[in-house]
C-alpha cells in the first residue's frame, strides 16, 4: 500500500516536471517564431510595397509617354488615374507597416515626392486632351525637363526607405540569433533540471520509505500516549465540572449579595430622607385639612364657588402627595438591573424631586443646566436615579456649611457617550481620600453620618451599566463627579463598534 502510494507520488511529480519542461521548450519555440515574424513583417511588407510603388511610378511614366506619342488618350488617362489610386493604397499599407517615427517620416517624404511626380504627370496629360495626336510629341521635351527631376526625387525617397529597411533587417537578424541562443540555453537548462529532478526523486523515494517506518513506530507510541492521556482527562473533566458547579453557586451568591447591597443602599438613602419627606407630605396634609374645613363652611353658607375653589386646591395637594409617594415607591422597588433607553429629563426630574426636602432645608441652590429634552442613555432607570440621588445628597451635604450653597448639574452629549457632571461649591475631597473614594467604608462625612457605602455602591452600579464614575477636585474649590454612559438613539443603543 505504502509502496504503491510512493510510486504514484513519484510518477505524478515526474509527469508534472516533464510537462513543465515541455512548456518551457514550447515557450522558447513560440518566442523564436514571434521574434521572427515581428522582425521580418515590417521589412517584407516595406520591400513589397516599395517595389509595387516603384513599378506603378514607372508605368505612369510609360503611360505619359504613350499619350504624348499619340496613343488612345481616354484609355491611357483612365489607367493613369487608376495607377495613381493604386500608389495611394500602397503608401497607406507602407505607413501601417512603419515601426517608429523615423520610418513614418521617410514614408511621408516619399509619398510627398511621388505624389508631386504623379500629380504633375496627370495635370500635364489633362492639358493635352484637346491637342491633336500628331502634335503632342512637341510637349515631350518640356515634359522631360520638369518630370525627370521629380521622378528622380521620388526614386531617391524609395532608396532611403529600402536602405533603412535593410539596416533594420540586419539588426533584426543579430537580435534573432541572440533569441535562438537564449532559447537553446533554456532548453538545455530544462534538460539538466530534469536529470537533477530524477536523482532527487529517487533519493526522496528512499527517504520517504524510512520516514514511513519511523512514522508507524511514532504512531504506535502516540496511540498509547493518547489512551493514557484520555484517562487522565476524564478524571480532570469530572473535577472541572464540580468546580464549575461551585463557581456558579458562588456567582449566584455574589449576584444576590450585590443586588441586596444596592437595595440596602436605596433603603438607607430613604431612611436618611425620611424626615424631609415627612415634612413634604405633612405640609400638603395640613393644607388639605384646612381647605376641607373651609369648603364645608362655605357649603353651609351656600358659597358654592368658594367651596369649589378650596376643593380644587385640595385636589392639587393630593396629586402632589401622590407623586411624592409614587416616586418613593419606584425608588425603593427591588428589581434586577435591566438596561434600556432612559430619558435623561425624567431621571433628573425624579432625582431632584427626591432631594428637594434636603435642598429646601439647607436653603441651597440646585441648578440643572439646560440640555436636549429627548436625550437618552442606555441604563437602568431606577439604579441610575439611585446614583444621582446619592451624588446630589453628597453634594448638598458638602455645601451645608458654606455661604455659597450651590450644586450644579450639567449634561453633555459627546458621541457616542453622554456625560452627567455634578459639581458643588463645598470644601472638596481630601487628597488622601480621593484615590480610595469608591472603596467600601471610605467616607468624608463626620462619624455617625455615613458608613462609606454610598459611593462604592454607586460606582458598582455605573460599572455594571457599562459606564464610568470618576471624581476630582475643582481648581476654584469644591468637588466634581462625572458619570459617563452610552447614548441611546430612538430607543436603541448606538452602534459604536466598541
Amino acid at each position: 500500500m505504502s509502496i504503491n502510494r510512493n510510486t504514484a507520488f513519484l510518477g505524478s511529480m515526474t509527469t508534472a516536471f516533464v510537462s513543465l519542461s515541455a512548456v518551457v521548450a514550447l515557450w522558447g519555440i513560440y518566442s523564436l517564431n514571434d521574434a521572427f515574424v515581428s522582425l521580418h513583417q515590417h521589412e517584407i511588407t516595406t520591400k513589397i510595397e516599395t517595389i509595387k510603388i516603384f513599378r506603378d511610378v514607372n508605368y505612369v511614366s510609360r503611360l505619359t509617354r504613350n499619350i504624348m506619342l499619340g496613343s488612345d488618350y481616354a484609355a491611357d488617362m483612365q489607367e493613369l488615374e487608376e495607377k495613381a489610386e493604386a500608389i495611394e493604397v500602397s503608401f497607406d499599407t507602407l505607413s501601417g507597416a512603419a515601426h517608429n517615427d523615423t520610418d513614418r517620416k521617410l514614408v511621408k517624404q516619399a509619398r510627398i515626392d511621388t505624389a508631386g511626380f504623379v500629380d504633375d504627370c496627370i495635370e500635364r496629360m489633362k492639358q493635352l486632351k484637346d491637342v491633336p495626336a500628331d502634335q503632342r510629341n512637341n510637349a515631350y521635351k518640356k515634359y522631360r525637363e520638369i518630370a525627370t527631376p521629380l521622378a528622380m526625387k521620388s526614386r531617391a525617397s524609395f532608396r532611403a526607405i529600402i536602405q533603412n529597411a535593410d539596416l533594420r533587417f540586419e539588426m533584426g537578424n543579430k537580435q534573432f540569433e541572440k533569441t535562438i541562443y537564449r532559447t537553446l540555453i533554456i532548453i538545455a537548462i530544462a534538460g539538466i533540471l530534469i536529470a537533477i529532478f530524477f536523482q532527487l526523486s529517487i533519493r526522496r523515494y528512499k527517504e520517504r520509505r524510512m520516514e514511513e517506518a519511523a512514522l508507524r513506530k511514532a504512531h504506535e507510541k502516540l496511540e498509547q500516549r493518547i489512551a493514557e492521556r484520555t484517562a487522565e482527562l476524564v478524571v480532570t473533566n469530572k473535577t472541572l465540572v464540580e468546580k464549575i458547579t461551585v463557581l456558579q453557586t458562588t456567582e449566584n451568591i455574589l449576584r444576590e449579595s450585590r443586588d441586596n447591597a444596592v437595595q440596602a443602599g436605596k433603603l438607607a438613602v430613604l431612611g436618611q430622607m425620611s424626615a424631609g419627606v415627612s415634612h413634604e407630605i405633612n405640609q400638603p396634609l395640613t393644607a388639605i385639612h384646612t381647605f376641607t374645613d373651609n369648603a364645608i363652611s362655605f357649603l353651609k353658607l351656600g358659597r358654592i364657588s368658594d367651596a369649589l375653589e378650596n376643593l380644587g386646591i385640595v385636589s392639587r395637594m393630593t396629586d402632589r402627595i401622590g407623586s411624592i409617594v409614587a416616586e418613593i415607591k419606584s425608588f425603593s422597588r427591588k428589581s434586577p438591573a435591566e438596561k434600556q433607553a432612559i430619558n435623561m429629563t425624567d431621571v433628573i426630574n425624579h432625582a431632584c424631586m427626591l432631594v428637594e426636602p434636603q435642598r429646601h432645608q439647607l436653603d441651597a441652590f440646585l441648578d440643572v443646566q439646560p440640555f436636549q429634552e429627548k436625550l437618552q442613555v442606555w441604563a437602568d432607570g431606577v439604579r441610575l436615579e439611585q446614583v444621582l440621588v446619592n451624588l446630589l445628597r453628597n453634594s448638598l451635604d458638602a455645601v451645608a456649611e458654606q455661604s455659597d450653597k450651590r450644586v450644579e448639574v450639567t449634561i453633555m452629549r459627546r458621541e457616542p457617550d453622554v456625560y452627567i457632571v455634578i459639581s458643588d461649591t463645598g470644601s472638596g475631597i481630601a487628597e488622601d481620600v480621593l484615590s480610595h473614594l469608591f472603596e467600601s467604608f471610605v467616607t468624608t462625612k463626620p462619624s455617625g453620618q455615613g458608613l462609606g457605602l454610598g459611593l462604592a455602591i454607586s460606582h458598582m452600579i455605573i460599572t455594571e451599566l457599562g459606564g464610568k464614575l470618576t471624581a476630582r477636585n475643582l481648581a476654584a474649590g469644591g468637588a466634581e463627579f462625572t458619570i459617563v454612559l452610552e447614548e441611546a438613539v430612538d430607543g436603541q443603543l448606538q452602534q459604536t463598534g466598541k
